[in-house]
């Protein structure tokens, strides 16, 4: 588990947090209606949430 760490750091890869399902999670950014929209990522199921602590 990760704790508290921010987004920005989330994106470095500086810690690595796994799902519940075992995959690594992997935040995302998507320009998208003139905004940037973050989103996290299952890399072994492809699930996705608005937060990684969603999928924990």
């Amino acid at each position: 588990m990760a704790g508290k760490v921010s987004k920005n750091a989330r994106r470095d890869g500086s810690k690595e947090i796994v799902s519940k399902w075992g995959g690594k999670i992997v935040v995302k950014s998507v320009f998208e209606n003139g905004r940037m929209r973050h989103f996290a990522v299952c890399e072994k199921t492809g699930n996705q949430a608005r937060k990684p602590r969603d999928l924990m």
